[in-house]
């Protein structure tokens, strides 16, 4: 299956939007080259999982992630609006601290502290382009988590 050339979920063969990301998509579009850093989005929300689930999740996302090469991932676990005051981020955000700390995972970056403008943010943006895409979605969004593999 094709795969999105902005955020790196799979779509559809012959779709012309990502229903990801919402990015225009060509068709017979080349798979990037050697060198080019995929980001991948992973909706963790979606269905309103247990926090048990949730992490299950997380951690089965970051080794498909892994083992197709994706350099980032956006994981969208949500900030909390549902009344259930993020225990789903909250817990998400334990887990990809305890990953950091065991050298699993490169670096994490808070939605919130998400800027393109400068620091963090603006080197992640520098490594990967496709971010400038969802600028304007990303920039201190607390619903969301940069994981770079």
């Amino acid at each position: 299956m094709p795969t999105c050339s902005i955020c790196g979920n799979e779509i559809p063969p012959q779709s012309t939007r990502c229903p990801f990301c919402g990015s225009g998509q060509r068709r017979g579009r080349p798979r990037p080259g050697r060198g080019y850093k995929r980001v991948r989005t992973v909706n963790l929300k979606e269905g309103m999982p247990a926090v048990s689930e949730g992490l299950a999740r997380l951690e089965k996302e970051l080794l498909q992630a892994r083992d197709s090469g994706v350099g980032l991932l956006r994981i969208i676990h949500g900030y909390g609006s549902g009344g259930i005051g993020g225990s789903l981020k909250a817990a998400c955000r334990r887990c990809l601290r305890e990953m950091l700390d065991r050298r699993q995972v490169k670096s994490i970056l808070p939605g919130e502290e998400y800027s393109a403008a400068g620091g963090a943010g603006s080197q992640l943006v520098n490594r990967y382009p496709a971010l400038k895409e969802s600028r304007r979605t990303d920039e201190g969004n607390p619903g969301i988590t940069f994981v770079e593999l």
